[in-house]
């Protein structure tokens, strides 16, 4: 059986996104550059109206610790302990 994501999930994700990129002082641009990624991939992630690419937040993790976890689950637990509560501040 395959589990299908529904939109509430993906606006959340997006937010978990948003918070992160926000909680690191990085611009859009800066991110999606640094992860290799197109603008509009992005956008749509961080808007939640599509899944995030596996790779490309591994790649997100590789560069800014920020957990798969996290962005996938809103787990905090593993997340940078500087980051950890202003990201939670953002997300809520």
């Amino acid at each position: 059986m395959t589990r299908t994501r529904n939109n509430d999930e993906l606006i959340q994700i997006g937010a978990r996104l948003k918070a992160a990129r926000l909680t690191l002082g990085l611009s859009q641009k800066d991110l999606y550059e640094a992860i290799d990624v197109k603008a509009a991939a992005w956008s749509h992630w961080e808007s939640g109206k599509r899944m995030p690419d596996p790779m490309a937040m591994a790649e997100f993790y590789r560069l800014h610790g920020i957990t798969m976890e996290w962005i996938y689950a809103g787990d905090p637990k593993g997340l940078p302990f500087g980051v950890a509560g202003t990201i939670l501040k953002a997300a809520s």
